[in-house]
């Protein structure tokens, strides 16, 4: 198989995993903003996990492209601007 199949077949296979670390750091952040509004404080993004949901995606984009997929490297960036995203204050 070609690179450019390699990378399309390796994207597409990496969609569950990029949905479920950007889907638990959108939970992380909606109770946090759940139980901020409890306390009449302004919520504070979750750090913590959201640090290590941008680092488990880091470290995959960096092993795709140590693997020379750089197609599906370069595709780890949505999710992880997603991430980054959810760490602007609201």
């Amino acid at each position: 198989m070609r690179t450019r199949g390699r990378n399309i077949v390796t994207a597409v296979a990496l969609l569950p995993v990029n949905a479920l670390v950007v889907g638990y750091g959108w939970l992380a952040v909606g109770m946090t903003g759940w139980a901020a509004a409890y306390d009449d404080k302004p919520a504070e993004p979750p750090w913590a996990e959201l640090g290590t949901a941008c680092g488990l995606v880091a470290a995959i984009g960096v092993v795709l492209w140590l693997a020379r997929l750089r197609g599906a490297a370069v595709f780890q960036a949505v999710p992880a601007l997603l991430l980054a995203l959810l760490m602007l204050p609201a």
